[in-house]
């Protein structure tokens, strides 16, 4: 026993220690393996995160290469597209500018080299100590000569300018015969999302390129020169007072022309007003283009925006007399005199040894030492001299050129391409794991048929797609005559506005046949009517203007009774007459806004008015009067409603149930409480996916729109 303790007691120590170790090494081990596990996951998780970020911008990385801007060859084919609009022919009015500005650009070249010459004979006459002659070139010839040559620069700047606004003016002139065309400025805004921000490519941009354009055949490579070097120099040169004579005579002229100059500051700030309003009224079309192109205001709303641009042209143009004008003058006695002074303080060392300087003007010195002085100074002079002019005629960055060419050029590749019935759309993938695509849509992919027809509307087997390519309505068929009455509900998103956008060739025809009247024989009246600019007549008779309401034997007494009708007969005289020019968009209430536009929809008494919530700011019993006027005029009514004092006034339903189904059939007696439910004939599946171009009606959502259907089928 007690050897078995010593044993023990000589070797429990050691193999206590080494238990330790061994756990602590353990511990270790585990704690190893687990921190490089932690570590594996999260590269990994880091690895997964940046294929993510990857796939989600690859696209746009890839777009961002193919669009970059630059003096390439792109570059060049974009300028030989838009060339053509801003030179029409050789007998436009541009080419005529351009012939102007080469001739100005020769007479500056003969001038330069004239002052060459007489630059020499000045030099000739110092050096020889010729006073006389000195006085005949330096004083005579040159005050003759500096108004000839002043007249030639601002011929020169005036010249660049009215070229300037003569491209812009064709520029947008162009550009507002395409995007007003029909309904291209609705397109361009939601079908074609290619470009954003529509308004200033029409306004700015083309500005900055058509200005940036006409300084490219003048001054573009013109240095900028740096006034206080030059004064500098030829302090140190002619005597440390001579430039401050200088200075003096800049701070004399300076406020001379200051007190003859005009307001060019407040005509600035009247220029930037006017440009306001005219991209405001491109603004206004953007918001408003789904009413507008409801209207077929198009022809209207480009008169308005056209008499905006009108305004800024007449300004700019007075501006342009005036600056042309004071330009002279400031040339004459910035420039001109003030070469003429510095001229005399160059000489001043010559002919009085006072003021002679090392530099200029010793006693000692030779003929070809003093020539040499005043060849060196007279480069300071005429730098000086001429600084300004440089500063005012800095050339542009051939690269920015380029950034504002493309702009241009693609704002006139969409119009082009809408125009045509192509547009190209980033389609919203359903599926957050799969990326967004760009989708180019062309006239070959819209297989569906419009036929013209009076009296009638008709959808044949038409899908309700959207311009995402989201499918609402697989397949709809109705038909609806004169007379027919319809109340049209179903939930948010059903299909309903998506319906008229179709019906007012909004949104391309995929596939079907749209029977319906001309554009002029469908009338709509949204939720929130559009109120154009303008006077109270032009609120009632939009798009028309004064003239044509004249033509169809309206005059203001049938505006009042119209008015009237719509119990808003207090307006006129409330407003100042019919002439009176308000924002009414602010002036009047949300009912008021609605009433306004039933009368509209009176004085255009359209075959088919498509009334989309246009009375849910409108009380029962005057909504029941406008309801029953609209049938006394033989309009028939398509109406988007949740009221259920309208049901009376329709006797048709189009019920969609939100899920790809609808119900098309005449209103039962038991409609008038539950019009807004759906319980008549079957539903198709949900709808709500990828509209594939081409793809068939096979299957069993084809069988099941089918009996989702049969109740139109049947009723007609």
């Amino acid at each position: 026993m007690g050897q078995n303790m010593s044993l023990l007691a000589e070797i429990s120590p050691k193999s206590i220690i080494s238990s330790k170790k061994r756990s602590a090494l353990i511990v270790i081990s585990v704690a190893a393996v687990y921190l490089v596990k932690q570590y594996v996951e999260q590269e990994k998780k880091k690895q997964i995160e940046r294929a993510t970020a990857r796939a989600a911008n690859g696209q746009d990385n890839r777009n961002r290469k193919q669009r970059r801007i630059g003096v390439d060859a792109r570059f060049l084919a974009q300028i030989k597209k838009l060339l053509p609009i801003c030179i029409p022919g050789i007998a436009s009015k541009e080419s005529a500018l351009l012939v102007s500005l080469a001739m100005v650009l020769i007479a500056r070249t003969w001038l330069d080299i004239w002052f060459s010459g007489f630059n020499g004979h000045v030099v000739k006459a110092i050096v020889s100590r010729d006073r006389k002659t000195f006085i005949a070139r330096a004083i005579v010839e040159f005050g003759f000569m500096m108004w000839p040559m002043s007249i030639v620069n601002n011929s020169l700047k005036l010249t660049i300018s009215a070229l300037a606004l003569a491209f812009r003016t064709r520029l947008t002139r162009y550009a507002h015969e395409q995007y007003l065309n029909d309904i291209t400025f609705y397109k361009i805004s939601n079908i074609d999302n290619r470009i954003q921000n529509a308004d200033q490519l029409l306004t700015q941009d083309i500005d900055k390129f058509a200005e940036n354009l006409s300084h490219l055949y003048s001054d573009i490579a013109k240095p900028v020169v740096d006034m206080a070097l030059f004064a500098y120099k030829l302090g140190e040169a002619i005597g440390r007072e001579a430039p401050f004579y200088m200075i003096a005579y800049f701070f004399v002229s300076g406020a001379l022309l200051r007190a003859i100059s005009p307001p060019f500051g407040k005509f600035t700030a009247m220029e930037q007003k006017l440009e306001g309003d005219f991209r405001f009224t491109h603004s206004r079309i953007i918001t408003h283009s789904e009413e507008i192109a409801f209207y077929g205001g198009g022809e209207r709303e480009r008169a308005v925006v056209n008499g905006s641009f009108d305004k800024i042209v007449r300004h700019v143009k007075k501006i342009y007399r005036l600056r042309f004008a004071n330009g002279i003058f400031d040339s004459v006695l910035v420039k001109y005199c003030a070469t003429m002074t510095a001229y005399y303080l160059l000489a001043r060392p010559v002919f009085d040894p006072k003021y002679a300087t090392e530099f200029m003007g010793k006693l000692d010195s030779d003929p070809t030492k003093i020539m040499e002085d005043y060849s060196r100074n007279s480069g300071y002079l005429v730098n000086l001299s001429q600084a300004v002019g440089r500063l005012i005629l800095a050339g542009r960055d051939l690269t920015r050129f380029a950034g504002y060419t493309s702009r241009v050029a693609e704002l006139f590749d969409v119009l082009e391409d809408v125009n045509k019935g192509r547009y190209e759309r980033t389609m919203v993938n359903n599926d957050s794991n799969e990326a967004n695509i760009s989708r180019a849509v062309t006239p070959n992919d819209l297989k569906g048929k419009v036929i013209t027809k009076d009296g009638v509307i008709i959808f044949d087997k038409v899908p309700i797609i959207t311009p995402n390519n989201d499918l609402l309505v697989k397949e709809l068929s109705f038909k609806v005559e004169t007379g027919m009455n319809c109340l049209i509900s179903g939930p948010n998103g059903c299909g309903k506005s998506s319906l008229f956008r179709i019906l007012g060739d909004l949104w391309p025809l995929f596939d079907g046949v749209v029977t319906k009247p001309s554009a002029s024989k469908l009338f709509y009246v949204p939720q929130k009517p559009y109120l154009a600019l303008g006077t109270l007549r032009d609120q009632v008779i939009y798009p028309d203007t004064k003239a044509q309401a004249r033509s169809k034997d309206f005059n203001d007494d049938e505006l009042m009774e119209l008015l009237n009708v719509v119990h808003l007969g207090y307006l006129a005289k409330r407003e100042g007459g019919w002439d009176a020019v308000q924002d009414w968009a602010d002036v009047l209430s949300g009912g008021e806004k609605q009433r306004i536009a039933m009368a509209r929809l009176f004085y255009h008494r359209p075959q088919f008015a498509i009334l989309d919530e246009c009375t849910s700011a409108v009380s029962v019993d005057v909504e029941g009067i406008m309801y029953t006027h609209a049938r006394t005029l033989g309009i028939t009514l398509f109406t988007v409603s949740h009221r259920h004092s309208l049901v009376k006034y329709h006797e048709w339903l189009l019920r969609f149930d939100g899920e790809g189904g609808y119900e098309f059939r005449k209103l039962e007696e038991g409609d008038l409480t539950t019009p807004f439910t759906f319980s008549h004939g079957k539903t198709g599946k949900a709808s709500k996916k990828k509209f594939e171009l081409g793809q068939d009606d096979e299957g069993e959502e084809a069988d099941n729109e089918k009996n989702s259907s049969s109740s139109s089928n049947n009723s007609d």
